[in-house]
């Protein structure tokens, strides 16, 4: 009976860590969505703040500026624009 409590501990943080890190993304992608919809075929001008902004304002989220950055450069990857 506890190893089963246990499993279901570690499955329910792990369940919200990967919730945790789809939000991050999520406002990635809405910062990068934004920023192209504003550059309307110029340059690109998206930063680590932006997504911080973004998270905090649709998520209250408080996402560190490295994780920003580092979530920023790899979608802008994704998505072929760095």
């Amino acid at each position: 009976m506890i190893r089963w409590r246990g499993r279901r501990e570690r499955a329910a943080v792990r369940r919200d860590a990967e919730h945790q890190g789809r939000r991050v993304v999520l406002a990635a992608d809405w910062a990068i969505t934004l920023a192209v919809r504003r550059a309307d075929g110029g340059s690109l001008d998206v930063t680590p703040d932006d997504v911080r902004r973004w998270g905090a304002e649709n998520f209250l989220l408080d996402i560190p500026a490295d994780l920003a950055a580092d979530v920023l450069t790899a979608r802008l990857r994704v998505r072929g624009y760095g």
